[in-house]
């Protein structure tokens, strides 16, 4: 009965508050709204709106207000990869519609302009990066595969977790610590080729925003990020295609109106062709018993989207992603097939109720399953597991002359199917099913007021965030507050708190996620994770074409989970037994300086962090530092446009080495029966860990190089890309591992340590075209 009593709280309140507001009259000093894709009449977030010296951005609806303080009778409004439009205003301006029109030379549209700048220093949010699907396009990559994710790794406090892979540790926080949305569906594991490739294929990618700290209210269920990755609206005026030819993969996309200026779809598909020839190979060596099989593996994604106007004030879209990576060995008698991916879908309606309030309602589903299946004699042996998602969301927003208020509500159903392992057999008797099967709910409400007093402007949220299972009942608060000073039109002040809390649990067993790491619920005995951040800094723009922000933060880590030495993760149906709990803590400090115009453009970012764990179970108790921990971390991202055709930009990253564990000595322990070694000496060798990871890994560096040419076909436009992927062939070592140095008699007297290093120098060519 009481949930049924706060859905209809819910329900109504915001729906009270549209009479009234929608009722009310707006201020004449006001000026207010929307901007818009003139192609396919999407709203923009984020564009800058500029009245004489006061600037404001758009929200997610595309929404702005400005209150004048100083006389003028033109409004400049920008955004990245769109064409500035200046208009004229007065006194009697009720509500605008400004429709931006992309610009048509794609090697043009990455300028951050001054405005920008301006805007990202009045800005109350801070910890905040976002970058656009052109920004991506035009920065090296590796194997030529464009990577959003990958852009995020050059920001301040955002590492990589390891060599080439596309998963990230954000100011201290575990890869599992990260939430990956899509069109708001989350991504449970957003990468493909075992981490190297990110599931966002760039076609279908607008752009992409990552909080790491200032987190809004409506965001909960991780401790460290939210990665918001919005798909790109489909055109609704004319046909266009484009796609992508690469030494590694291909992809296309297409988009067009189905009913002109009103219903519209978009469709980019991306796939691997490694296993088209592995598989020629492996036929050609058929019936050769010399030759071993290569194995098999692809992967593909598929996005597809529908935008239908209903109206000036309602739009309804559709997107869905599907995704898989597939790897194949046929060794002889014992095949295995491995195949893991993700699904996500939403299907969001916008409605405008009046110039001061509009509403968005959010179905989503989201999908993310593994499966191995084995065969061997009249066996056939499988493992699996996943997690799918059933969610609504339901936002508020409200407009008023000097502040904006958000209210809304968000629930979500979750169905785990965690470590099921099972045999089959054409015999009845020798069949095994092990695993376990959890159902639990999980959602939110959610208030966000943000006040403009002029110098001051304040961000005040509260979310009510709760989690229910047949297991466990939680409730948790997570109050935001971000604030800032504005001590001229060019630098400010900010400061902010926020508290997280995390119901769902990944614990990964190596520094990046891989397919087979389990979600699991929290429970009675596994306790809800949540952290606490502050952090604190400035914005300041340093003349026309400088920006630089330096931010301060201290983060503490509660609860968090890991598994205990030795843990059993597969056919044990009582997988929450192998948890351990502590605490830890992160903090840090960020320097960013940004060229943000003119032909050479590009970013400086260094952070200086430490970043701790500690369980009673693991290191006899005491601290230690994780993998991810770097003391210092350095990354040089620069584009310089040699002409209009020709576009050069490099990227260097330096990091301090990876925390790792290796052995403090070996014994030879004999007397043990059965135990022998390879010439059948009774005797085995036992490694002595002295502490977890107690080692340094050499510092991490690599130069990465691309160049763009711009073709002149007769339609369209094309360009060749051309990429060098660590072009000074920089040996960074990835694993450590331990030859064993014998004499004469055989019998080990000591040990070698040997890197494993796993890129070399990579050249890549890509073909890019569109019409």
């Amino acid at each position: 009965m009481k949930q049924i009593c706060l859905v209809i709280f819910l329900l109504i309140i915001p729906l009270l508050l549209c009479t009234q507001v929608a009722s009310a009259q707006a201020p004449g000093q006001s000026i207010a709204g929307y901007v818009l894709d003139s192609a396919t009449r999407q709203p923009l977030e984020g564009a800058t709106v500029l009245y004489h010296t006061q600037g404001t951005s758009t929200d997610a609806n595309g929404r702005f207000t400005i209150t004048p303080k100083a006389n003028s009778n033109t409004l400049q409004i920008s955004f990245q990869g769109y064409r500035t439009r200046t208009i004229a205003v007065n006194s009697a301006t009720e509500e605008l519609v400004v429709r931006l029109a992309p610009h048509t030379q794609v090697l043009n549209e990455v300028v951050i302009s001054e405005v920008s700048s301006r805007q990202q220093v009045a800005a109350v949010q801070m910890g905040v990066e976002r970058i656009s699907q052109q920004t991506a396009k035009l920065l090296p990559a590796l194997f030529g595969e464009v990577d959003v994710i990958k852009v995020f790794q050059l920001k301040p406090g955002i590492k990589t977790a390891g060599e080439g892979t596309s998963g990230i540790s954000v100011r201290g926080g575990g890869t599992d610590q990260n939430l990956f949305l899509l069109d708001g569906a989350p991504v449970y594991n957003p990468s493909h080729l075992f981490g190297f490739f990110s599931t966002f294929n760039i076609d279908a990618v607008k752009g992409a925003t990552l909080y790491k700290a200032g987190f809004p209210a409506e965001y909960s269920g991780r401790l460290s990020s939210v990665i918001d990755v919005s798909t790109l609206p489909a055109t609704d005026t004319a046909f266009q295609a484009g796609g992508g030819i690469g030494l590694l993969a291909s992809r296309v996309n297409v988009s067009g109106p189905i009913v002109k200026n009103k219903l519209s779809y978009r469709v980019a598909a991306r796939r691997t062709y490694a296993d088209v020839f592995t598989n020629l190979i492996n036929n050609a060596n058929e019936g050769d018993t010399s030759q071993n099989p290569i194995p098999s593996y692809y992967f593909y994604d598929l996005n597809g989207r529908v935008d239908y106007l209903i109206s000036d004030r309602t739009d309804l879209s559709a997107s869905v992603y599907a995704g898989r990576d597939r790897f194949q060995i046929d060794p002889g008698a014992f095949k295995t097939d491995f195949s893991w991916g993700n699904t996500a879908a939403s299907l969001r309606l916008n409605h405008r109720f009046s110039d001061r309030l509009t509403t968005k309602f959010n179905l989503i589903l989201a999908d993310y399953n593994y499966a191995i299946n084995s065969t061997f004699d009249r066996f056939a042996f499988n493992i699996q597991s996943g997690i799918r998602d059933y969610g609504i969301q339901n936002q508020y927003q409200f407009a008023f002359s000097r502040h904006t208020l958000k209210v809304g509500w968000d629930v979500m159903q979750s169905r785990f199917n965690i470590s099921r392992f099972s045999i089959a057999s054409s015999q009845a008797d020798e069949g095994l099913d092990r695993g376990e099967d959890l159902t639990a709910y999980e959602g939110g409400a959610y208030i966000d007021d943000e006040f403009d007093f002029g110098l001051l402007k304040v961000n005040a949220g509260l979310r009510l965030s709760g989690f229910a299972s047949d297991q466990a009942r939680y409730v948790g608060l997570e109050p935001r507050l971000s604030t800032r000073f504005l001590a001229t039109e060019n630098l400010s002040f900010k400061a902010n708190y926020s508290r997280m809390n995390q119901y769902r649990h990944l614990v990964v067993s190596s520094g990046a996620s891989l397919p087979t790491d389990i979600w699991y619920p929290s429970t009675e005995i596994i306790k809800p994770e949540y952290s606490d951040q502050i952090s604190a800094g400035i914005s300041w723009k340093l003349g026309n074409q400088f920006m630089f922000t330096n931010e301060l933060y201290y983060k503490w880590l509660n609860r968090v989970v890991d598994y205990k030495p030795g843990a059993q993760l597969f056919v044990n149906a009582n997988l929450e037994d192998e948890f351990v709990f502590g605490e830890g803590q992160a903090y840090g400090n960020e320097f960013y300086l940004e060229k943000t115009s003119g032909r050479l453009r590009g970013w400086i970012g260094y952070t200086w962090s430490y970043t701790w764990r500690q369980f009673d179970e693991i290191n006899n108790g005491q601290r230690f530092y994780p993998r991810y921990d770097r003391r210092h971390d350095i990354s040089v991202v620069t584009s310089y446009d040699i002409n209009k055709r020709v576009q050069l930009a490099l990227t260097w990253v330096y990091n301090t080495g990876n925390a790792v564990s290796v052995p403090g000595g070996r014994f030879a322990q004999t007397g043990i029966p059965g135990a022998t070694d390879a010439d059948e000496r009774p005797f085995i060798v036992v490694s002595d860990y002295p502490a977890r990871n107690n080692y340094r890994m050499p510092a991490y560096h690599r130069l990465d190089l691309s160049l763009v040419y711009k073709l002149r076909p007769r339609r369209g436009e094309a360009d060749i890309t051309f990429g060098i992927y660590n072009a000074y062939n920089r040996l960074n070592p990835y694993l450590l591992s331990f030859q064993t140095q014998r004499n004469a008699e055989n019998v080990p007297t000591g040990f070698t340590a040997e890197s494993t290093t796993l890129f070399p120098i990579l050249p890549s060519i890509t073909y890019n075209f569109r019409f």
